[in-house]
Order: C-alpha cells, then sequence, then structure tokens
C-alpha cells in the first residue's frame, strides 16, 4: 500500500499538468513563423532549394527534409530550380556540407542558379526523450527563405513537435513505449512538418491548378 501512493501520486501531477506538458512543466508542440514587411516587393519567381543540415544523432533526415521541402514548393506557386542544376553549383563551388554555404556570396549563387531566393533548413533535434517518466519521440526543424540581392529573410518557420507522448508510471511501460517508439517512422514525422510550416509560406505568382497535370513539379535549369 505504501508503494502505491507515490504511483498515484505521480499520475495525479502529470494529469494536472495537462497533455500538452512534458518535463518540468515545458510545453513541447510549438511553432514560429515570420514573414518580412516586404515579402510583396521581393517575391521571387525562381527559387533554388539548397542542401538541408541536420544536428540529430539520426542520418538521413536531412534528405527527407530537403525532398519534402521541394516537393510542397510546386503547391506554393513557385518556380524550382532543379535539384541536378543545384547539386551541379555546390560541386562546381566545392560545398560538401550545408555548413559551408555560410561562406558563399548568394548574389554569386543567385547568377549561377539564375534564381531570385535560396531556401535553406534544417533538422535541429530528432529523437528519444525520456525523463521522469515522460517518453515522446521530439522532432523539431526550420526553414528560411533568403532574398538573393538584399540578404533579407523573406520568410522563416519552425516546428517542434512530440509524438506518442505518455506517462509511463512502471517499467513495463516505460520498456513497451520505448520499443513502439523506436519503429516509428521519423520520415512521416518529418514530412508532417515541412506541411505545416509551407503552410505560413505566402504563394507564388504561378496559378497550381489542383488536380490537373499543371499541379506537377515546374522546375527550371539555370542557363
Amino acid at each position: 500500500m505504501k508503494n502505491i501512493i507515490p504511483i498515484l501520486l505521480a499520475v495525479t501531477v502529470l494529469l494536472l499538468a495537462g497533455p500538452d506538458q512534458g518535463p518540468a512543466g515545458e510545453k513541447q508542440d510549438q511553432e514560429f513563423w515570420e514573414i518580412h514587411p516586404k515579402f510583396e516587393q521581393y517575391r521571387p519567381d525562381v527559387i533554388a532549394v539548397l542542401p538541408m543540415d541536420n544536428f540529430s544523432l539520426e542520418l538521413g533526415l536531412e534528405d527527407t527534409l530537403y525532398n519534402a521541402v521541394y516537393e510542397r514548393l510546386q503547391s506554393k506557386g513557385y518556380r524550382r530550380v532543379s535539384v541536378e542544376r543545384v547539386s551541379e553549383a555546390m560541386g562546381q563551388l566545392g560545398i560538401q556540407t550545408p555548413g559551408q554555404l555560410q561562406g558563399i556570396s548568394l548574389k554569386r549563387l543567385s547568377e549561377m542558379l539564375n534564381a531570385q531566393a535560396v531556401l535553406l533548413g534544417q533538422i535541429d533535434q530528432s529523437g528519444h526523450l525520456q525523463q521522469d517518466g515522460y517518453d515522446a519521440i521530439v522532432v523539431s526543424c526550420s526553414l528560411k527563405l533568403i532574398h538573393c540581392e538584399t540578404g533579407i529573410v523573406l520568410w522563416k518557420g519552425e516546428q517542434w513537435r512530440t509524438a506518442h507522448r505518455q506517462w509511463a508510471v512502471d517499467p513495463i511501460n516505460i520498456l513497451l513505449n520505448s520499443l513502439s517508439h523506436a519503429s516509428a517512422s521519423r520520415t512521416d514525422r518529418v514530412e508532417w512538418l515541412v506541411q505545416e510550416m509551407m503552410k505560413t509560406l505566402p504563394s507564388g505568382k504561378i496559378e497550381v491548378e489542383f488536380g490537373n497535370l499543371l499541379d506537377q513539379a515546374t522546375q527550371i535549369k539555370a542557363e
């Protein structure tokens, strides 16, 4: 009986914290976006999606982020520089990691890719969070659209989400939750986060006809 009382008290505290609270009352689901006041003035026609960075310990999520962003741009009304042309430009500039892009002139990149803006992003976190019985998968990422000529960040968005939030109060549940999370798809979560972020990006100049062949991806080659 004495062992049951602390457990009941722990459950009561966690229930009072609410479903959106993590360890120490930390709110786990967060989103943020910002649109520059001069977005309309500098709204780009052609966007180059640059290699994404990955600060998590899970390899390959940067490719998932890149592909999801590239595909979503079609529904926002923007033309995109082809993946092959961007890759070729990275080779010409000697760029082997996304971090090296910080030392590249955006104006020069704009001329090489024939694009008015570049879209960069990164996986900020992806992993298993477990603390004091709190058990969740945390995935967060961020994107930003930069106008090449002025360097203005026209739009940026961030998403931080948790999945399968549960408060396991005994070792058996903790073990089962851990095994369940290990098999969950990080790819699906990243794609969902991109979908939510891209909703806040203002539309481009191209009118997209959904359900029609015109809805297919529009991409260009830099000449």
